[in-house]
């Protein structure tokens, strides 16, 4: 698109993703899903490198940093404390202008599972974060697709925290939620599809499909941002759900004015063509021409046999 283009405005069916300048680098914290365990090559399809080769891609100065940990818990008191691994203090000194922390899926085994001190760790690491002066998402993990699937308890991840990590995101004023749990398949548990095929199925992480999804929803949280102001030349879209209008050309009167002309021409011409037609059939009939429902070269009925002999 050149310079002097005009931006095409979408269909009903297109969101206006406006561009967030503030954002150069994020930083993804969290477990295996953000680790990418089950991608079939988490260089290229965990959901942080999703984001940045299939969302990001025409803006090479966003950088989107993994600093996920397998195994890896909120709590402080967990069997793998994301506290005590190295990814924590890399993505402390990463300078990010955003944290999108996606930890919590394995503070639900039942080893694990510390309600208060999860919600006090959590506020802990967001305020961490938020005193790095950069923006701070807290993620609902995905659904899990069978109870008790590495020492699960599905009713904490489907049931629990759905509710309970918007809840601490609005005490903790933290930037937003990504709402990564109804993006794969949500207490339904209807798009299986994303955890389970030829690649992998263990009904918690995701394949390629699903993190290309979780990706999707982080970009959207990220950067459809119809709070800030509009940047020049912007254009806002249609919300998904605004009902399709279809404009009815009605043309202005310079249009008919201009066609006059030819209107009137083509009235002449046809007047002409009518007047040598009945010019030519009458001429024709004088000449014992062609007649209505006799062939050209047929004679009258009553010279039929006008010269034979009757027996």
């Amino acid at each position: 698109m050149g310079a002097d283009a005009h931006p095409v405005a979408c269909t009903r069916h297109c969101q206006h993703f406006r561009q967030h300048n503030s954002l150069r680098t994020i930083a993804a914290v969290g477990d295996s899903i953000t680790y990418g365990t089950c991608a079939s090559d988490r260089a290229r399809t965990a959901w942080p490198a999703q984001l940045q080769r299939g969302y990001l891609w025409q803006d090479p100065t966003v950088r989107v940093l993994n600093f996920g940990a397998s195994g890896r818990t909120m709590t402080r008191s967990g069997d793998n404390p994301y506290w005590d691994d190295p990814e924590f203090n890399r993505a402390k000194a990463s300078k990010a202008d955003a944290f999108v922390i996606g930890l919590g899926t394995n503070d639900a085994k039942h080893y694990n599972w510390d309600r208060q001190a999860f919600e006090q760790d959590y506020r802990d690491m967001v305020s961490i974060f938020q005193g790095l002066d950069a923006e701070v998402y807290l993620v609902v993990p995905p659904p899990l697709y069978e109870d008790g699937a590495y020492d699960m308890n599905a009713t904490v991840i489907n049931h629990i925290f759905p509710s309970l990590i918007p809840q601490i995101a609005n005490e903790t004023g933290a930037t937003g939620v990504i709402d990564v749990f109804d993006a794969l398949g949500g207490s339904a548990l209807n798009a299986p599809e994303l955890f389970c095929d030829y690649q992998s199925c263990d009904a918690c992480h995701p394949n390629d499909a699903g993190y290309d999804r979780l990706a999707g929803a982080v970009f959207r949280s990220l950067f459809y941002r119809p709070d800030l102001p509009l940047l020049a030349g912007e254009v806002i879209n249609p919300p998904l759900n605004a009902p399709e209008v279809v404009a009815e050309w009605k043309p202005p009167a310079s249009f008919y004015l201009a066609m006059a002309p030819a209107i009137a021409l083509a009235v002449v011409v046809a007047n002409l063509c009518l007047g040598v037609f009945w010019t030519c059939y009458h001429t024709a009939r004088a000449c014992g021409g062609p007649q209505r429902g006799r062939p050209y070269n047929s004679a009258p009925a009553s010279d039929i046999g006008s010269d034979i002999e009757l027996a």
